[in-house]
């Protein structure tokens, strides 16, 4: 994948973060893998990783809320908003207030969980992810924010953060301990 989709993929809406950081530029480092670090430090599976197609599914099923940011673009985002470096980004992740993807070696962060203006941290996620506690990866996680619920009339908890909150609760805390997600893709948003 080249640097001009995944630009254009990582593009938040209505928002005020710069699109143009969004990409690793040649001779930067991205930032490491933080998922995988932060879920081996808790003891979650990791497990198999999508191929191609299940990672633009995500990237899709997300835009409209914000997007997935690589891990490099938020931790300068979050040094430019004065709300904190690496080690605060490590430790919204190790508190479970935030979820990130692994993705061939680099950390993506679903950008709803965040305040488009300030990048102040939404409770509201980490409220949610302790109740998904059948939900042991990132990209579980992700995936059930991600695809329509029954119990929320078909519609996606992501769509649902700011709106309905207390049915998005309600939809997680239904999820049975250990039931894990059905296996199929996700449909683009």
């Amino acid at each position: 994948m080249n640097s001009d989709v995944l630009e254009m993929a990582c593009r938040p809406q209505d928002s005020c973060l710069r699109i143009a950081d969004a990409v690793v530029r040649p001779g930067e480092h991205a930032v490491p893998a933080l998922a995988a670090t932060a879920d081996h430090a808790l003891g979650d599976d990791i497990g198999p990783q999508p191929g191609s197609r299940g990672f633009i599914a995500m990237l899709e099923a997300y835009r409209a809320t914000g997007g997935l940011a690589p891990g490099n673009f938020l931790k300068r985002s979050l040094q430019v908003h004065q709300r904190g470096d690496l080690v605060h980004l490590v430790r919204l992740i190790v508190d479970r207030r935030i979820f990130v993807l692994d993705w061939r070696g680099d950390s993506w962060i679903p950008m709803f969980q965040f305040d488009a203006h300030d990048l102040s941290c939404r409770p509201g996620v980490a409220l949610v992810r302790a109740e998904l506690t059948g939900l042991s990866s990132g990209w579980a996680v992700a995936a059930w924010f991600a695809q329509p619920n029954a119990l929320l009339e078909g519609r996606r908890p992501v769509n649902l953060m700011e709106s309905d909150l207390a049915h998005v609760l309600h939809a997680a805390r239904s999820l049975a301990p250990g039931a894990g997600l059905p296996c199929r893709a996700l449909a683009p948003a």
